[in-house]
């Protein structure tokens, strides 16, 4: 007898072995995915080594408004907006298509960024950064939609990962860019890097606008293995009476209250770090960057296994998962408190290891909170339920760089400042508590509904 495709595939080595059983169109689908998912977050911390850069010119020379001006109002309108456009797009994905809706995310995003490079002043680079929002915003709810539509709930933690892996890249990669060409060429250099950033999401967005379908929705849920495709669009169209199950879902409800705080220490960290590691410690602004981005590579490292340890321990027992992920996040308030108190040790080599470890540590949660998002929500409210998770973390990465520019407005240490902001990990950790005590219930009243669900589409056929 013949092994099933997944267990031929060579993917099987990299847990993505379901992925194969789609056949290769798909797997082209999903690495397109990936490259997509990688240059639009790639663009969202270019301003980060470059903040004086930038601001020089515009003509701004003070401290304080470089902070608010560029480190503070401009994520706000980028992520907020983003934040509201990722809701919408929840909406348009049960009224249309999802291919087309990537391919016009895309382009939102990426045109903006791309004219970025070109802005003229400070005023036009506000409206284009915020613009930009659409893309990040569009494109978070579409993609781990898609993404969770090739795998079941044995893959969905690994493929989580690659996704916000990819992501990850994506954002270390901007700041290596962003960061080299900003020293080569202190007056142009930032412009360079929002073009050369912007423009390879084409070519990924037109290879799957030619070649590349979207999987069935609800294809890998195993109460509507069962049912066909065409009925299969019954089962996944959302009703106002889903929107009511979403929140009435308390392990949602967990996700939203560890949302907003959590990602203020993220905003902080994606958008100050490199130049208070330049100003603070007195570090060239290529070392200061090359710094960042070994935290980038723990990063990198804490997503991609965070998410393979994830699926492990929710496969040897489920309850352990939300202990894992709210006890990394406060071990992590440690670490990345130390990274600004680090004193002379900040010009040692042990700082580097140190920036490694904080990334590995701080970032393990991520793809287990989608993964666990894909795994308590029916296919149908899964686009909804992103969308919604990426409005709490948009406006938590808005506030997180608004809130410590307000604080320096009060408290001119920068170092106090963003430390506070830090701290927001504690409540964040704390609201998995809740999530643990409720989201074995959730996950199996949503197969229990899935089952009532098809029984009653098999019945009407």
């Amino acid at each position: 007898m013949s092994q099933p495709t997944s267990e031929k595939s060579l993917l099987r080595y990299f847990g993505l072995g379901e992925l194969a059983a789609h056949g290769g169109n798909a797997i082209l689908a999903f690495w397109m995915i990936m490259g997509m998912a990688f240059f639009l977050f790639a663009d969202q911390n270019l301003i980060a080594p470059n903040l004086r850069n930038i601001a020089g010119s515009f003509g701004i020379t003070d401290q304080k408004e470089i902070d608010w001006k560029l480190g503070g109002l401009i994520p706000i309108c980028f992520f907020v907006l983003g934040g509201f456009v990722s809701v919408y797009m929840g909406y348009l994905t049960q009224r249309f298509p999802r291919k087309p809706l990537v391919i016009g995310t895309v382009l939102l995003g990426e045109i903006p960024c791309l004219l970025s490079g070109f802005a003229r002043s400070y005023d036009e680079f506000l409206i284009l950064r915020t613009l930009t929002g659409f893309g990040l915003g569009g494109s978070f709810p579409l993609l781990f939609s898609l993404v969770g539509d090739y795998f079941s709930d044995k893959s969905r933690s690994t493929a989580a990962g690659y996704l916000s892996l990819s992501m990850g890249l994506g954002v270390g990669l901007g700041q290596m860019v962003g960061g080299t060409l900003g020293t080569a060429d202190p007056i142009n250099g930032w412009r360079e890097s929002f073009i050369y950033m912007a423009a390879p999401s084409f070519l990924f967005m037109l290879i799957y606008g030619l070649f590349c379908k979207e999987p069935v929705r609800g294809g890998k849920e195993r109460e509507l293995a069962n049912v066909s495709a065409d009925l299969n669009s019954e089962a996944v169209r959302l009703t106002w009476k889903d929107i009511r199950t979403i929140f009435a879902t308390k392990s949602n409800i967990g996700i939203f209250m560890q949302g907003i705080p959590g990602c203020v220490p993220w905003g902080v960290f994606f958008v100050f770090l490199n130049d208070y590691y330049e100003f603070q410690y007195g570090m060239p602004k290529d070392s200061a960057s090359a710094l960042v981005i070994f935290a980038a590579v723990g990063i990198f490292i804490g997503t991609f296994f965070g998410g393979i340890v994830g699926q492990k321990i929710y496969d040897t027992n489920k309850t352990l998962l939300p202990i894992f992920c709210g006890s990394m996040i406060l071990i992590g308030i440690l670490p990345t408190v130390y990274l600004l108190h680090a004193g002379n040790v900040a010009g040692s080599s042990a700082f580097i290891f140190i920036n490694i470890l904080t990334g590995i540590i701080i970032s393990v949660t991520g793809p287990n909170v989608r993964a666990l998002i894909m795994n308590v929500n029916p296919p149908k409210s899964r686009s909804s339920m992103f969308a919604l998770y990426n409005l709490t973390d948009n406006l938590g990465n808005g506030l997180g760089p608004a809130m410590a520019a307000l604080i320096l407005t009060v408290l001119p240490d920068r170092t106090q400042a963003f430390t506070i902001a830090i701290l927001f990990w504690i409540p964040c950790g704390l609201a998995w508590l809740y999530i643990l005590k409720n989201f074995k219930h959730d996950e199996q009243k949503m197969h229990e509904e899935l089952a009532a669900e098809a029984g009653r589409i098999k019945r009407t056929a």
